[in-house]
């Protein structure tokens, strides 16, 4: 399966030279901490581009944000923990929310469905809107209870779905991905055009234009 990863030029290279490091993963993610792929190229130079625009503005640098596409081909004789979500659902929402909880808001709640342990080696499913960080804040900060929280508040205004997303949580996933390629973004201003509010960025300053 042909999956792509959007991050900054440093990211990238240390991916090829030196293979996926979990310990790089930030934490409270969708899935839980790990190494987020997707099968939408688009999607992954969007999250490219905000990722190094943030990577650049936090060390000053002036890196280019880089696609590493890699095959994920699980080995025979290793048996991978998978959760699926095909479809947004109630169920998912859950999962996606009890990724970003503490884990004293997951001990006080009596929450048990979630990947913070790293309990499952891959997950799939649609990627959750921005919204979903707010919304934990909220229920971390104890302004709202977990089951009062509405899943289809992750999900897009207009109905429209967000695309797929692969994670990988344990070095037995990890090894059964290897990178097929890794580059620059072609037509790179058209994405920049496509960025929220319309904005558009210097692609080798980052610069707003």
């Amino acid at each position: 399966m042909k999956l792509y990863h959007g991050t900054n030029f440093s990211s990238a290279m240390n991916i090829v030279n030196n293979g996926v490091d979990l310990k790089c993963s930030q934490p409270y993610l969708d899935f839980g901490a790990g190494f987020y792929t997707t099968p939408s190229y688009e999607h992954a130079v969007l999250t490219a581009i905000r990722t190094t625009k943030k990577y650049n503005g936090r060390y000053k640098k002036e890196e280019l944000p880089y696609i590493v596409e890699v095959d994920f081909r699980p080995f025979k004789e290793i048996e991978l923990s998978k959760i699926l979500y095909p479809r947004h659902s109630e169920k998912w929402g859950r999962f996606v929310l009890n990724n970003r909880l503490t884990s004293d808001t997951l001990k006080k709640h009596n929450i048990t469905e979630h990947n913070q342990d790293g309990r499952y080696d891959v997950c799939c499913g649609e990627i959750a809107d921005g919204s979903v960080a707010n919304i934990a804040y909220q229920v971390n900060s104890g302004m709202i209870a977990p089951d009062e929280v509405d899943y289809r508040d992750f999900l897009k205004d207009n109905g429209k779905v967000y695309p797929q997303q692969y994670s990988f949580h344990t070095p037995k996933a990890i090894s059964c991905i290897n990178v097929i390629s890794c580059g620059t973004i072609k037509n790179i201003s058209k994405y920049y055009k496509a960025m929220k509010g319309g904005e558009q960025y210097d692609k080798c300053r980052n610069k707003r234009i």
